[in-house]
């Protein structure tokens, strides 16, 4: 279900957003354990990753697509 969700300037990184939105509403990961994130593989990053992690949050990102032959 979805928790968070936000409009947001499309000049804007969506990691920056994200992160904006993690910390006005950090109450909202500490209240639910198991929090996990569901990206597109445009937020794949080994330190964003590792951010998450540090706030107790899961990741499942999407991995780039391969052509199939």
């Amino acid at each position: 279900m979805p928790i968070l969700w936000a409009l947001a300037d499309p000049e804007l990184g969506e990691r920056e957003v994200l992160a904006a939105m993690l910390e006005v509403d950090a109450d909202i990961v500490g209240e639910r354990p198991g929090f996990l994130l569901v990206t597109d593989k445009g937020f794949a990053s080994t330190p964003f990753e590792r951010s998450l992690s540090a706030q107790g949050i899961g990741y499942c990102g999407r991995p780039a697509r391969v052509a199939v032959r």
